[in-house]
């Protein structure tokens, strides 16, 4: 009789132990608080330090709470880069919001557990920032940022603002500069709103596939605290040259180009002394580096159609150029050849980004790669003076209005109004015919004015055509 009893108490306790882990996994999501789930952390204050990499694919994961309110994350953190990190896996970090531990294991497991995924990463073409949505596996990116503004080794604010109400996601960043002083924009960098089946856990937390990795500053408001962050400093605004060209990249600076050097693929980067400039030694096949555009050197791709590539090489190759907006991050859809010829001298490379093949060239540019040779030749260099992004001189969308007539004028007139396109389509110079019977005086008066106003309106199309034809179309 004991011996069935203790059988059935272990029965019990196994099914109680079963029951808690289907209720904390499915009742709610609810995650243990300000505790460790993988990555052996070390908290110091607002400090947290994530000393072990767990077992890739997972994250090492430090658990601050569980809520179904309407949340503000923010920490500072050191982006990392892919490549430094083992086998090139991992270089992550960020946060996780949503979080259920499904199987109750202690470790959240991207093959196994559900949450949404926040993350800040970087490689040598650029860093990004991206929104993934966990389901019990790698689901890829709802949405992504390339951005080129900030590298390995830089330090950035991360805030996200999540409404578990609304399924919402914001995402803002500060930047620091090399003087040290902060800008945050006003506006998120990423949106979104999961619209399909959105996850139900509470859980929130930092996450990191770093070794070694630390965030500062880290805290937490929830509801009505809850707010967008402020908007802090403020760039002067996009650097130009004498002439006014944008500025993206001056690479006689040699601040700018021993940034760029971690963004170097099969080639080498270094200040070149004597030229004054930067210089690009090719080493394999596929040769290229990323501008670094922060927020004062991001533009508008309408505004400013050209790229200027002031270099010179003593073999002609095919170059290419990618890019990245707001609207279009992933710069293999993003692209454009053109040729760099060998030149005794610097020489301006003039690229029209609108005949690219894709037509993405729109709205905000926020990344910029140079390929110098698409096929890679060893040992061949490039010297690079600067990058520069130019309006195109012939479209001119100034409205001619000198002989543009108006309406009251025209109801005077008794010769057709001429414009600049009468050679291209002549305006209607004859009064429309009528068929109706005779009217009276007065039913004459109002025919004559309801004429008088058809003519005055096709007057008014033809100027406004005329306008309208004077503006070059940027070609898509």
């Amino acid at each position: 009789m004991r011996r069935s009893l203790s059988v059935i108490s272990a029965v019990t306790v196994v099914l109680i132990l079963l029951t808690a882990s289907v209720s904390a996994s499915e009742i709610g999501g609810l995650v243990i608080e300000d505790h460790d789930y993988g990555g052996n952390w070390i908290k110091d204050g607002t400090t947290y330090t994530c000393r072990e990499r767990i077992d890739w694919p997972d994250f090492g994961v430090y658990m601050l709470g569980n809520t179904a309110e309407k949340i503000r994350l923010y920490m500072e953190l050191t982006v990392s880069s892919k490549t430094e990190e083992p086998e090139s896996l991992g270089g992550d970090s960020g946060f996780l919001v949503g979080v259920t531990d499904v199987n109750g294991n202690g470790i959240i497991e991207e093959n196994e557990d559900n949450y949404y995924l926040i993350d800040v990463s970087s490689s040598n073409d650029g860093a990004f920032i991206g929104i993934e949505k966990n389901e019990g596996q790698w689901s890829n990116w709802e949405t992504v940022y390339n951005y080129t503004g900030f590298s390995e080794g830089d330090v950035i604010g991360l805030y996200l603002l999540y409404d578990p109400q609304e399924n919402s996601f914001a995402v803002y960043v500060t930047e620091t500069d090399e003087d040290g002083n902060k800008f945050t924009s006003d506006e998120p960098w990423v949106d979104w709103i999961d619209n399909f089946n959105p996850l139900t856990g509470t859980g929130y937390g930092i996450c990191s596939k770093i070794t070694g990795s630390v965030f500062t500053n880290v805290s937490v408001a929830s509801g009505d605290n809850a707010k967008p962050p402020e908007k802090e400093g403020g760039y002067e605004g996009l650097k130009t040259d004498e002439n006014g060209n944008l500025l993206i990249a001056d690479l006689t600076d040699p601040g700018v180009v021993n940034k760029m050097r971690s963004s170097a693929n099969d080639c080498t980067i270094e200040y070149d002394e004597a030229k004054g400039c930067m210089k690009v030694t090719v080493t394999g096949g596929d040769p290229f580096f990323v501008l670094p555009m922060n927020l004062a050197s991001r533009f508008d791709g309408d505004d400013y159609p050209l790229i200027v590539i002031d270099c010179m090489t003593d073999e002609p190759s095919m170059a290419e150029i990618f890019y990245a907006t707001k609207e279009s991050p992933d710069i293999v859809k993003n692209h454009i050849f053109f040729d760099i010829e060998d030149t005794e001298d610097f020489t301006p490379v003039t690229v029209y980004m609108y005949e690219d093949d894709y037509g993405n060239w729109t709205g905000q540019i926020n990344t910029l790669r140079i390929d110098p040779n698409n096929r890679g030749s060893e040992g061949q260099v490039y010297y690079f003076r600067s990058v520069k992004a130019m309006p195109d001189p012939d479209e001119d969308t100034e409205t001619v209005t000198d002989d543009v007539t108006t309406a009251a004028e025209t109801e005077q007139q008794t010769e057709p109004v001429t414009t600049v396109t009468d050679t291209e389509a002549e305006p209607q110079t004859t009064e429309p015919q009528t068929t109706e019977p005779e009217k009276g005086r007065d039913e004459k008066n109002n025919t004559g004015i309801i004429i008088a106003a058809v003519v005055c309106a096709v007057l008014i199309i033809a100027a406004v055509a005329a306008a309208v034809i004077i503006s070059k179309k940027r070609k898509k």
